[in-house]
């Protein structure tokens, strides 16, 4: 399957279709869009729907604007908010001037139709895409594509877990149907929108159950927009219940990479991963989880450590090994943060980060 060309811009649709790279004519600004929505735009070969997201699909054919499912969304629509949408073209013809439909009618009478079926959904505070479709080469293919509005949505009153115990809560969080209280792993993550092309180290122990929970609803969120972010996972649980004892440096084991394009297999590793084990004692194989990451995956510019304050790095003495710049994302930091983890993001290089701030000066000592 060819992968999405995504170009993300940012434009009042008013003035959206003004881009050369759409349409290839230089189009006037004016109003004929009679509604004023910023739109994300991009391109790819054909729309697929995203695995894990509540979603109704109101359906359009082709060049219409007549919604065929109207009671799908209003059945929902009392005790579910939207907080996403996408409108979805076939970029076909190409070139305007081949078009039988007039452009700015049917977009107007699109959203119109829309918001005939429910006038809440005019609000700023909802993400609003579109996507232009682009594989098509004739008519008759573009008539088979998919058209309308995908309203993506969660409850109004969600739930709050506080502490991840089951397969089933880590699939209500992934899914939107539930949040957490703590938001360290999001925020940080889009703090840093240069980090890209990532290996993501996650500490999968009990107490990281929400975290980890955290870093994948945000994926599925940026997958569609930025496939460059994120291209490997590592759980890691400090030995698969391994006696402590038996527990030694770069051998306590317990460590599994999941792929990043499907959000089901990626859910599936975590829940063999924490069936296998949760921890055990306080400190963790942080280090063996990273050089194991570093020694059979590539294709990365950025290794990102998602780790626990609260416990110790049980193989710091691997550090030696490590010559690449870890970035550390540190969750429950309540006070002091553990010197193991300074230690770490300063003799590589890397950098710290907690819930309130970027620690990035932090530099290798001088030789």
């Amino acid at each position: 399957m060819d992968k999405p060309n995504h170009r993300i811009m940012k434009y009042p649709v008013s003035i959206l279709f003004i881009l050369l790279s759409f349409w290839g004519s230089k189009l006037a600004a004016d109003d004929r869009c009679a509604f004023d929505i910023n739109f994300i735009e991009q391109e790819i070969p054909f729309y697929t729907f995203a695995d894990y997201t509540p979603q109704v699909a109101l359906r359009m054919a082709y060049a219409k604007f007549e919604v065929s499912n109207t009671d799908e969304w209003q059945e929902l629509a009392n005790e579910h908010e939207a907080y996403e949408i996408d409108l979805v073209f076939t970029k076909y013809p190409q070139d305007i001037k081949a078009w039988r439909t007039d452009y700015w009618t049917l977009l107007n009478d699109r959203l119109r139709a829309l918001f005939e079926i429910d006038p809440s959904l005019k609000n700023r505070n909802i993400r609003w895409n579109m996507f232009l479709q682009t594989q098509c080469k004739t008519e008759e293919q573009a008539k088979d594509y998919f058209h309308g509005f995908v309203i993506k949505y969660r409850p109004k009153v969600l739930k709050v877990i506080d502490e991840v115990k089951s397969p089933a809560q880590l699939r209500e969080l992934i899914r939107g149907e539930a949040i957490t209280r703590d938001s360290t792993v999001v925020k940080i993550l889009e703090r840093n929108p240069d980090w890209n092309n990532m290996l993501v180290i996650m500490d999968w122990t009990g107490s990281m159950y929400q975290y980890g929970a955290q870093l994948v609803l945000w994926h599925k969120l940026n997958m569609t927009y930025r496939e460059d972010r994120v291209q490997h996972f590592v759980f890691f649980n400090d030995g698969n219940n391994k006696r402590n004892s038996q527990k030694k440096a770069g051998r306590t084991g317990g460590v599994y990479r999941a792929r990043t394009d499907e959000i089901e297999e990626i859910v599936e590793t975590m829940e063999f991963v924490m069936k296998k084990g949760n921890g055990g004692d306080a400190p963790e194989n942080d280090l063996e989880a990273v050089l194991t990451g570093l020694q059979y995956l590539d294709n990365f510019d950025e290794i990102i450590l998602i780790a626990d304050n609260k416990s110790s790095v049980r193989d710091i003495e691997l550090l030696e090994k490590i010559d690449r710049p870890i970035h550390i994302i540190l969750c429950d930091v309540k006070g002091t943060v553990h010197p193991d983890y300074i230690k770490i993001a300063k003799e590589t290089g890397g950098s710290l980060h907690t819930l309130e701030k970027d620690l990035e000066s932090l530099s290798p000592p001088t030789p």
